[in-house]
């Protein structure tokens, strides 16, 4: 081989090897990615999560357009990025919780294809004084609010939240942060138990507009035995209020929220 190939050679193979560096830096940075996006469940910018991860911003956009694309990541409405389902359904395996997922997905499903809402499956703690959204199925409808999944969200502004206060044994209030999101949220303690009496009653909560301007939500508190470990919800925009009002909702996700809970009761889960 004469001195010119040998240096083309050379410089073919300096070049493979610093694409092979670059990927495999990459590749490095993508699990640094996902605990940077575990680590702000309300969302990160691209910005936030380079700085984090001691990335370049171009690598980190990258980074996690592939992670969207697979389901590990979900970019919201701001451009920012939080948790995808994927993401949570691994968190699930390992925690041994797929069959809770499956199971909780196909009675959503009915739910949905009853009443034409997008549903959503939320996570409560003992330990938490927030709920998390774990599984969504999406309604057909071209209007519908959708939230992202791994969002904290507090227990005493919509629906979701109250219906889980109010299946409680006991709460502490004075340990709620009592924010008012809207002009609607409820933001006295007399006011929240007064609406808790009602969803006790009921076996579900009512809101409208206590979280989201322009949307109302419907829940149940899902069981295991007498523990509450979550809840179903659905949201619906003011525009689809059934002529009836919130209540003929609240019967259809009573019932499904009370089918899911006496299965997970039947399989000892102890968390969703």
């Amino acid at each position: 081989m004469n001195d010119d190939k040998m240096r083309a050679t050379a410089q073919d193979q300096d070049t493979n090897d610093e694409a092979t560096s670059q990927a495999g830096g990459l590749v490095s940075l993508v699990p640094d990615t996902l605990f940077a996006l575990t680590e702000r469940p309300q969302g990160s910018s691209i910005r936030a999560i380079a700085q984090a991860t001691n990335n370049s911003r171009s690598s980190t956009h990258r980074i996690l357009q592939t992670l969207a694309k697979a389901g590990y990541a979900q970019q919201t409405d701001n451009g920012g990025y939080v948790v995808g389902s994927k993401l949570l359904l691994l968190a699930a395996r390992v925690f041994g919780a797929v069959p809770v997922l499956e199971l909780a997905h196909s009675i959503m499903r009915n739910l949905v294809d009853e009443i034409g809402e997008t549903c959503y499956l939320a996570t409560y703690s003992p330990a938490d004084d927030f709920i998390t959204y774990v599984h969504r199925i999406e309604s057909d409808h071209l209007v519908r609010f959708v939230q992202p999944l791994g969002v904290k969200l507090p227990l005493h502004a919509g629906a979701v939240g109250k219906a889980i206060l109010a299946a409680l044994p006991k709460v502490d209030f004075s340990s709620l942060d009592m924010v008012a999101y809207t002009a609607r949220t409820l933001t006295s303690v007399k006011e929240l138990q007064a609406n808790l009496s009602v969803a006790k009653k009921h076996g579900y909560a009512t809101s409208i507009e206590e979280r989201v301007i322009g949307v109302a939500g419907v829940a149940a508190v899902v069981r295991s035995g007498d523990k509450v470990i979550g809840a179903l919800t659905v949201s619906v925009p003011l525009s689809r209020i059934p002529a009836k009002g919130l209540d003929i909702l609240g019967v259809a996700v009573r019932k499904h929220a009370d089918e899911l809970s006496s299965a997970l009761t039947s399989m000892g889960v102890e968390r969703i």
